[in-house]
């Protein structure tokens, strides 16, 4: 394995490596794996793949935390306009020099609460994938995040939360409770990487104010990964 950088920035511990085998890199950030892509920046995670899946038909997204880029990545390869959200401005920089960020990824260094409530923009998509190490910061979970992601996606659109943890987690539960609030009706879809779980929280942005959202149904392929 070779070390390509070693960044200890305040409570970051930041790792790149890179498998001599095969050329493919890893993005570690205080012992956790946030991203793995190979030799041509293709991703490998499980979880990623499903977050994309679901993200598939998006015309535009908002992606609130990026790590090596990989997300973000995939959905600009594939045409989406990406908008990618970071407070670690390095961020956008080591994932365009080792993990083949597209340079037409729009970067925006903020925090993703501040965003949200400093934006007027609404996206056909929103993906939350912010951690310090596997922990969502506690800091994002604010009485409000529900109708922040609500009213910043459009109407139909679609809300993405990956949760480093099973569904059943006290993370998940309250991320689902913010999103009823909203009368949204999210849907949760367990992916294993390497043993390791992860649950994606997904709805549609379908509810009317005073009402509540219709199910989403989760397709076969993203149910698959689980």
């Amino acid at each position: 394995m070779k070390v390509l950088l070693a960044d200890d920035e305040g409570a970051r511990r930041i790792r790149v490596l890179e498998q001599r085998r095969d050329g493919s890199r890893l993005y570690f950030d205080s012992g956790a794996l946030y991203t793995h892509v190979d030799a041509d920046g293709n991703n490998l995670l499980n979880y990623i793949a499903a977050m994309q899946r679901v993200l598939a038909r998006a015309e535009d997204v908002l992606l609130l935390g990026t790590a090596g880029g990989a997300l973000a990545t995939l959905l600009s390869r594939a045409g989406a306009a990406v908008t990618a959200v970071d407070n670690w401005p390095q961020a956008f920089e080591i994932a365009k020099r080792w993990f083949h960020l597209p340079s037409q990824v729009e970067c925006v260094h903020a925090d993703a609460l501040e965003f949200l409530r400093g934006t007027t923009r609404q996206w056909s998509a929103i993906a939350v994938d912010v951690f310090h190490g596997t922990e969502i910061p506690e800091a994002i979970l604010t009485s409000d995040i529900g109708a922040l992601l609500a009213s910043r996606t459009a109407q139909g659109g679609l809300i993405v939360w990956n949760v480093a943890d099973s569904p059943q987690s006290w993370e998940t539960r309250r991320i689902v409770k913010a999103l009823q609030r909203e009368g949204l009706a999210p849907a949760t879809v367990s992916v294993l990487d390497c043993d390791v779980g992860n649950t994606l929280v997904v709805c549609k942005n379908t509810a009317v104010r005073g009402g509540r959202g219709a199910a989403l149904a989760v397709d076969d392929d993203l149910s698959s990964a689980a």
